[in-house]
């Protein structure tokens, strides 16, 4: 008789506020609340991604980039505005890449590890050698895996092959 009265009680009570017991909150789509909001980046870091002349190239900047994460796991990053990603030749000139336009995939997230989901994004990229354009300079985004830390101000993503780590502030 004694449990058949607590699990009456225990029926009563989930259905009021402020008995004391609560039911687990869901957790979003994008996995970890800490990512929903808007980001600024502060500087990314990308040492063999880009090329010049089939070469790698050590590029870092991008600052201004913006990426908003929605609790139902869209990821938006738009370029509108962000500064080049500069980076030394061998030969000591400096190349300099523009990005432009915007990308949005699909993000789930567990507290250390991220996974995107999408298509492959071509984006508007221009690069200039010193002050001389190169011709035909293009790029794209990739949906893609990797690492991250999270804080209520700051996020850093390592992308899973570790060739690019992302510093962003909240804005």
């Amino acid at each position: 008789m004694r449990l058949l009265v607590f699990l009456l009680l225990v029926g009563a009570c989930a259905s009021l506020t402020g008995c004391g017991l609560s039911r687990p909150a869901s957790a979003p789509a994008i996995g970890d609340a800490c990512l929903a909001g808007t980001w600024s980046l502060d500087n990314e870091v990308n040492r063999s991604g880009w090329s010049y002349m089939n070469t790698p190239v050590s590029v870092s900047g991008l600052r201004g980039e913006r990426l908003t994460f929605g609790a139902d796991g869209t990821e938006t990053g738009v370029f509108a505005g962000s500064s080049p990603l500069v980076g030394a030749l061998a030969d000591g000139r400096l190349l300099s890449i523009t990005i432009r336009g915007s990308y949005s995939f699909h993000l789930h997230a567990d507290g250390h590890k991220y996974v995107e989901t999408g298509t492959v994004t071509v984006l508007p990229v221009t690069a200039k050698v010193g002050d001389v354009p190169v011709a035909d300079y293009h790029g794209s985004y990739s949906p893609g895996t990797g690492t991250y830390t999270c804080s209520q101000k700051t996020l850093t993503t390592t992308t899973g092959s570790g060739v690019q780590t992302d510093s962003w502030s909240r804005s």
